[in-house]
């Protein structure tokens, strides 16, 4: 979706070809003129040079037109390729957040589960001390009642 905006700069020539237009009439008429004169060929030759130099300023002008597109270009295509680069960070932080906030979600769900088995387990836990302090209680307290009543048969059995 990015594009480099000065990548398809044009070169203005029309003013260009009007002022080679307006030299070369110029020219003309300052030739008819010296010729209606009579002036000599240095005259001519001055014109001339004049006229080169008129023509020179003109493409100078088209080489400086010239000059700033491929400015403007190099200046596009880097904005373009900095914007691209941004783009891809951009890209690049989003999928990392992405994967973050997946790794966070299974975490999340791996601690519940086994916060979940650790409680199922003290409770299994607590459930056998419980049946084992149960289960000592019950002997206890039968050899508990088996003595009382050996105790309390002893006198019978020593007559």
């Amino acid at each position: 979706m990015l594009t480099n905006q000065f990548a398809n700069l044009g070169v203005a020539t029309q003013a260009a070809e009007m002022q080679v237009e307006q030299a070369d009439i110029s020219l003309a008429n300052t030739l008819d003129t010296l010729r209606a004169t009579g002036a000599s060929a240095g005259g001519a030759t001055a014109l001339a040079q004049a006229a080169l130099q008129s023509k020179k300023g003109v493409s100078a002008g088209i080489e400086q037109q010239e000059a700033q597109n491929e400015k403007l270009r190099a200046q596009g295509e880097q904005q373009l390729q900095q914007q691209q680069l941004a783009e891809k960070q951009r890209i690049q932080r989003l999928e990392a957040a992405g994967k973050q906030f997946v790794f966070g979600a299974r975490e999340t769900r791996e601690v519940t589960e086994l916060d979940r088995a650790s409680t199922l387990l003290e409770n299994e836990q607590a459930i056998e001390t419980q049946a084992n302090a149960d289960m000592i209680g019950a002997i206890t307290g039968g050899v508990s009642n088996i003595a009382s009543i050996a105790g309390d048969v002893a006198p019978y059995l020593k007559k």
